[in-house]
């Protein structure tokens, strides 16, 4: 799911930028996880001295700023967004999940850090749009969306970290598992093993969602749930 390592040096053919800088920066990442990044480490892919860097960037703090706004940008949530709050709210999750899956470290820096500019705050301002624009009140819109941020990085560290030994797993490793599962002497367990041994992270994360959803409808104002009947 990570993109492939950076060369130890690129091309100095092309002008040192911003863009080219966050590029490579995001390639450490994807590779290595953001403590990997550095000012010389990055300089190095790059071919270049690392002062030359803060022409462009103001640090390591800026670079992930920068990195995050570019993961943001890569969700293209669809513009004007259809359907009712449910459909937009579906719409947000599943675009984060696709963008996590293609830079999944890279994304944990969205999810998990305080972020300012407008690049970034655009997915956050579209949440709550979405509630607001349905009646729901300001102290619950900002509670659903942290809500569901904190499902976004649950999900994403389950699919990413958690679940690498199982990747790739032909049907006899998950028979084999599930055989350990229902010998293991606990009774519940042993009665869903042949479904405890299969994870099918998609249809979870989906399953996740909807449950939220069906939460967040017991505080839907009377003209959210109006326009979800009136479908």
């Amino acid at each position: 799911m990570s993109a492939a390592p950076p060369s130890r040096r690129e091309s100095t053919a092309k002008p040192l930028s911003r863009e080219r800088i966050i590029a490579a920066a995001l390639r450490i990442i994807d590779a290595d996880g953001a403590d990997a990044l550095s000012m010389r480490r990055l300089a190095a892919t790059l071919g270049v001295q690392a002062m030359s860097l803060y022409n462009h960037v103001g640090g390591k703090a800026d670079l992930i700023d920068g990195v995050a706004e570019f993961v943001t940008r890569e969700m293209r949530l669809p513009k004007p967004m259809e359907g009712s709050w449910e459909d937009r709210i579906r719409t947000i999750a599943h675009a984060f999940r696709r963008t996590s899956l293609r830079h999944p470290r890279a994304c944990q820096l969205v999810l998990t850090r305080q972020l300012s500019s407008p690049t970034a705050l655009a997915p956050i301002d579209c949440s709550l749009t979405v509630l607001l624009d349905h009646g729901f009140d300001e102290e619950t819109a900002v509670r659903a969306l942290r809500l569901f941020t904190a499902y976004q990085v649950g999900c994403l560290l389950r699919e990413f970290y958690a679940s690498s030994e199982n990747r790739g797993e032909d049907d006899a490793a998950v028979r084999e598992r599930a055989g350990r599962l229902a010998g293991s002497g606990f009774p519940a367990v042993a009665r869903v093993a042949p479904m405890l041994a299969v994870i099918d992270h998609e249809a979870e994360f989906a399953f996740g969602v909807e449950t939220l959803i069906e939460g967040l409808r017991k505080h839907a104002p009377p003209l959210a749930s109006a326009g979800r009947e009136g479908r």
